[in-house]
């Protein structure tokens, strides 16, 4: 049985902090609310990129749990988009040999559907107020699609430049981490 170490609770530590600190801001500034969701995505990274993924569900499940007593229904994107999918993606892109792209993506937009349809009609999170707009669309369905679609292009790059993160704080981490064990 492998055992936490010292290192392993201390990045999971502030990955929760972080997270933690960002979910609480965004529902009291809600102005930075996308920010501070992607901040909080980056701190669930730090343990990931030590391919700590017990200690990044350990602190997922925390900020999830704690962050529900703060932020009540708006951790609903923390936890869809900046918490399960952050550790799911960065799963899937260190198996890369196993999980081809050819699976990965169509996996990818799945999701992204499966959100929008949860922040759109379940929980009204995103909504969209076409009289203020000055547009009327008659064709609900096609509303919902194009929404849809446009969501699932900005998801896409969104894993794009998560991904990019994740590969650009392996070597920050080590460094900062080099001497703890």
């Amino acid at each position: 049985m492998q055992r936490f170490s010292s290192k392993k609770i201390a990045l999971a530590g502030v990955a929760s902090a972080i997270s933690l600190l960002a979910v609480i801001l965004s529902f009291y500034i809600p102005n930075m609310s996308l920010s501070l969701n992607i901040l909080a995505a980056c701190g669930i990274l730090i343990p990931l990129t030590q391919k700590y993924y017990r200690e990044a569900i350990l602190a997922f499940v925390a900020v999830t749990a704690l962050g529900a007593i703060f932020a009540n229904i708006h951790i609903l994107s923390f936890v869809l988009i900046g918490g399960s999918y952050t550790i799911a993606t960065v799963a899937m892109y260190n198996n890369r040999e196993k999980v081809k792209w050819f699976i990965s993506y169509p996996v990818k937009i799945a999701y992204s559907c499966f959100v929008f349809f949860v922040m759109y009609y379940l929980t009204d999170i995103f909504f969209v107020n076409f009289d203020v707009l000055k547009i009327s669309l008659e064709n609900k369905a096609l509303v919902y699609f194009l929404l849809n679609l446009v969501f699932t292009i900005v998801f896409l790059v969104y894993d794009y430049l998560l991904l990019w993160g994740y590969a650009y704080a392996i070597p920050v981490v080590n460094k900062v981490t080099r001497n703890l064990k």
